[in-house]
């Protein structure tokens, strides 16, 4: 079987990584934040379709051209107390994705807890058809909030990644782990694992050597971030892809007032944007890529001749 990084156009012995951005289309500063660092350090990136500055995040990827490498960040949740969305089925779907005032829930497991889990594929293939009406030329799936990690709605994530032919970016862990990161059940998180080992074992998903997360709760300034960077690369050492994942966005007054977490979203975008991180990324031999070489997408509709290959990545 073809490795994923001979999938993205290198060779099997090569270390690839992939420095990805989640929560672009959130507010206006993550999409500032994605045009001034598009074509340096940050490779990939995924949108957020109920956000109200998505339309303005598709804008600003279909004038960046072919080269730019955007996914869609599927989202069923709404974690701020005061900047809120919703679903884009409506409040009063059968999947019971709102709270009272119509929004999406907090977190994931209020979802987990009031939702009709089954019936949420309604909302993510409506998402999907909005970034494609909208003709935004996806390049991934992912998650936001780790929320379709459930095996529910990890069912309805995979088959969609079948459907349009496009890589899934999904994490590949024992089960005693998948529990602690998302707070299901053992049996819950057992059952999400063997989805995962299911769809590995088949051939339909090709794993990712690792990823890792940028914290939003501390190493602010650069120094600091980019020492949690050098740290966090130091450990992707065998051939294979792999993921660094932040959520930069520009200082703004909007991004102040949504978040308390501004100051750690702000360093991402420094470290994305600094000479020093691309020096890093060149001192320890890796090349880069983002999605789009295993996406084999035209105009945001995938070509029947690509199987679908999801990335799965491995601690």
């Amino acid at each position: 079987m073809r490795t994923l990084q001979e999938y993205l156009g290198f060779a099997a012995e090569d270390r690839v990584l992939i420095t990805h951005a989640d929560d672009i289309g959130m507010c206006e500063a993550t999409v500032s934040a994605w045009r001034a660092l598009h074509g340096g350090n940050l490779t990939s990136a995924s949108a957020m379709a109920p956000c109200p500055w998505f339309p303005a995040a598709v804008a600003a990827v279909r004038e960046a051209g072919p080269s730019a490498d955007m996914g869609l960040h599927l989202t069923l949740n709404c974690e701020w107390p005061h900047y809120r969305w919703r679903p884009l089925t409506g409040p009063d779907h059968p999947a019971r994705l709102a709270t009272a005032d119509g929004t999406l829930h907090r977190l994931a497991a209020d979802t987990y807890a009031h939702a009709d889990l089954y019936a949420a594929r309604a909302e993510l293939e409506a998402q999907i058809r909005y970034a494609q009406q909208l003709g935004l030329p996806l390049t991934h799936l992912d998650s936001h909030m780790l929320t379709l990690w459930h095996p529910a709605l990890l069912r309805h994530l995979l088959d969609l990644g079948r459907e349009l032919q496009l890589p899934v970016l999904l994490m590949q862990m024992p089960a005693e782990i998948m529990a602690q990161i998302t707070r299901m059940s053992d049996a819950l998180s057992s059952e999400a694992v063997a989805l995962i080992d299911d769809a590995v074992a088949r051939g339909d998903l090709l794993p990712l050597a690792g990823m890792d997360l940028l914290p939003l709760d501390r190493d602010a300034e650069l120094p600091a971030r980019l020492a949690r960077a050098e740290q966090i690369l130091s450990g992707f050492t065998r051939p294979g892809v792999y993921c660094l994942i932040g959520h930069p966005a520009c200082d703004t007054p909007e991004l102040r007032a949504i978040t308390s977490s501004w100051p750690y979203r702000v360093g991402d975008y420094t470290l994305f944007a600094s000479r020093e991180y691309g020096e890093l990324i060149a001192r320890m031999g890796f090349k880069t890529s983002g999605f789009r070489p295993a996406a084999n997408t035209e105009k945001g509709i995938p070509t029947k001749a690509n199987k679908n290959k999801a990335c799965i990545a491995i601690p």
